[in-house]
């Protein structure tokens, strides 16, 4: 984990939560991005200002909840880690297909769900990074290329004019004129 540019999104209806998780996060082990509701979220998510590891949220608020979240999320953005939370007993977690916490929780047991979640979000960001590197190193492999033959086209062009200067010459030699 890496504090600096690790960041969750929190995302719950009620304030408290969200300043609850965001003093057991901050700053020991990541930055705390906060929405209120669902689409706040997306929409924050959306606009990519602020690059987010994780998602935090809440299963239970009212208009886009949790579920809608995970569902869009793992549509669109299955790279994006979602860990749901939850004070209702009666949350069918069969429905869910990533981590869920059960409020209320205690630091360590936050800390304990986040960190893999964490680390996988900077596995996939490297790898978002070695590819772009490769990308742009065939990129330049490629453009090295086309340099390259074209020198050569340009090279086989000057050694067709030299034979033709040379024909040009035997044909007329220097004095004969």
């Amino acid at each position: 984990m890496n504090m600096e540019t690790d960041t969750v999104l929190v995302v719950d209806d009620e304030s408290m939560v969200r300043t609850l998780v965001r003093r057991m996060l901050e700053p020991g082990m990541c930055a705390v991005v906060e929405a209120e509701d669902g689409e706040s979220a997306l929409r924050l998510i959306e606009r990519g200002e602020r690059a987010i590891d994780v998602v935090l949220t809440d299963l239970m608020m009212p208009g886009i909840d949790g579920l809608d979240i995970v569902t869009v999320l793992a549509r669109h953005r299955p790279d994006l880690p979602v860990i749901c939370m939850s004070g209702f007993a009666s949350v069918s977690r069969s429905q869910l297909t990533v981590p869920f916490l059960p409020k209320p929780f205690s630091l360590e047991t936050l800390r304990a769900a986040l960190a893999p979640e964490l680390a996988r979000s900077q596995e996939l960001r490297q790898m978002a990074v070695d590819d772009r590197r490769q990308a742009s190193q065939e990129r330049g492999a490629s453009e090295r290329i086309r340099r390259e033959s074209g020198a050569t086209r340009t090279g086989a062009l000057d050694l067709v004019a030299a034979a033709l200067e040379l024909r040009r010459q035997r044909a007329d030699p220097p004095g004969t004129s």
